[in-house]
């Protein structure tokens, strides 16, 4: 009975998991109690050797998530998601991870704002330059596209920052998924 009501939590506490993968892992578990019951182990025994199934499942969680971003070249959804999975492990993530990335987060959001803002002010000088007294036409158009260039290379810098805080995000949710494992241990 024991081993059904520990596969059972297992498997629904891994429902965010495609259910082939699911099935992949539960196999490794069932294993695991089939190998404990060859050995003369009991039931209990073997899910006290594995541990919480709500540990287990926020550990494997974790490391799909990780995965899941790397495959898709650090999609910043996708790497919010793992950031997630990892605060779930316990306060010292809530800390050393969720701050960090949530200002991360919000200087990124800043400077993409900031690449935008710096390329529609184009058009404040192209308008400048036809209805206004200040400058020409042709300074305005000349304004305009100077403020479109920046604001393509602010954004371009913007677009490369992200990827770089994402990849470095994920390799440091990797290394502390390895922390944490040692840590349970």
């Amino acid at each position: 009975m024991i081993r059904e009501q520990y596969l059972k939590q297992l498997w629904e506490l891994l429902s965010p998991v495609p259910e082939r993968l699911r099935r992949e892992w539960m196999f490794d578990y069932e294993e695991h109690f089939r190998m404990a019951a060859e050995h003369g182990r009991s039931e209990a025994e073997a899910a006290n050797e594995l541990g919480d199934p709500r540990v287990i499942a926020k550990e494997l969680l974790l490391n799909y998530r990780v995965g899941e971003a790397e495959n898709k070249s650090g999609s910043i959804t996708l790497v919010s998601r793992a950031v997630l999975a990892a605060v779930s492990l316990g306060f010292f993530n809530l800390i050393f991870v969720l701050g960090p990335y949530v200002a991360l987060l919000g200087v990124l959001l800043a400077l993409w704002a900031t690449a935008i803002a710096v390329g529609l002010s184009s058009v404040m000088a192209i308008y400048e330059g036809l209805y206004g007294g200040g400058i020409t036409l042709l300074q305005g158009t000349f304004m305009a596209m100077a403020l479109i260039a920046l604001g393509m290379l602010i954004g371009a810098g913007a677009h490369w920052l992200t990827r770089a805080v994402a990849k470095m995000t994920l390799g440091y949710l990797k290394f502390n998924s390895r922390v944490m494992r040692v840590k349970n241990k």
